[in-house]
């Protein structure tokens, strides 16, 4: 048997034999069961996705949006659409955990983005950031590179929260990047708090 014969295909050629890193771009869980199958290590979630998974997989969701319509009595269709995007995030993050385990929290993590109408508020960023946090020990929390986005990010990374900047377009922004997250984790190394586990990236 050759070499190329013992991959599954050559995107799993890709991910076992080159440094890359596959994040499935949905939280689809066909794909995303497929995609780990082939080597990925994580995922990405936002409300365009969601529409997309629920193109294809409305026959796995279409009772439990019917429940949260019922358990959501006074609910808007703004406020259920963005828990079907926690739930999706969830089942993904799920699917990631032993990857997480096996690269230590550097990967193994589902891409969560928030509200991208709350650009101008570092409060309501870093509000929604925690909450996305909490939903699953493996989450990664896009912030946007707002001005309002970038002190989100340091105080984010103070606070322990692995962060992936998004909207960054140009350089000024990837290097406020940067400096967010350095001043971040300087405080939080300073409080001899643990940086371990955490991940910040920008792609």
């Amino acid at each position: 048997m050759t070499a190329i014969q013992a991959f599954k295909s050559p995107l799993h050629q890709m991910t076992q034999s080159t440094p890359t890193c596959l994040w499935n771009d949905s939280a689809a869980i066909q794909e995303l069961e497929y995609s780990i199958s082939h080597g990925a290590v994580g995922a990405t979630c936002n409300p365009v996705i969601v529409v997309g998974v629920l193109q294809k997989e409305m026959a796995a969701w279409k009772d439990r949006i019917q429940a949260l319509i019922s358990e959501m009595p006074e609910a808007t269709e703004e406020q259920i659409g963005w828990r079907l995007v926690e739930e999706i995030s969830i089942k993904g993050a799920k699917l990631l955990e032993s990857a997480f385990a096996e690269h230590r929290g550097r990967n193994g993590r589902l891409s969560i983005q928030t509200d991208p109408r709350l650009y101008r508020s570092t409060r309501a960023i870093l509000d929604q950031v925690k909450h996305f946090n909490s939903l699953a020990p493996n989450m990664i929390v896009k912030i946007p590179v707002t001005r309002a986005g970038i002190p989100a990010i340091e105080e984010a990374t103070y606070q322990g929260i692995s962060i992936n900047a998004t909207v960054s377009f140009t350089l000024p922004q990837a290097i406020a990047v940067a400096e967010a997250v350095e001043r971040g984790l300087r405080r939080r190394e300073a409080e001899g708090k643990d940086l371990s586990r955490m991940d910040r990236s920008a792609p």
